[in-house]
């Protein structure tokens, strides 16, 4: 897997989903990343409830995309 760059690490779930040269996998991955990361978020209660959700939802629609590939 390619380094991350500052650039990537500020990628929306969207902007990932929608990537052009990121492989279907590499999607994949750093959409989980980003998912594991909204919850240990929410686990350690430093998120707010409202933005916990549309994060949520943004990754499980942008994770739909990546799988789809479209």
């Amino acid at each position: 897997m390619p380094m991350k760059t500052h650039a990537d690490a500020d990628l929306t779930p969207d902007q990932v989903s929608e990537h052009e040269t990121m492989a279907r996998d590499e999607k994949l991955s750093r959409l989980a990343e980003m998912k594991h990361d909204l919850e240990r978020q929410s686990a350690r209660g430093t998120a707010d409830l409202d933005q916990v959700e549309a994060r949520a939802a943004a990754l499980k629609r942008a994770m739909e995309r990546a799988k789809s590939g479209t």
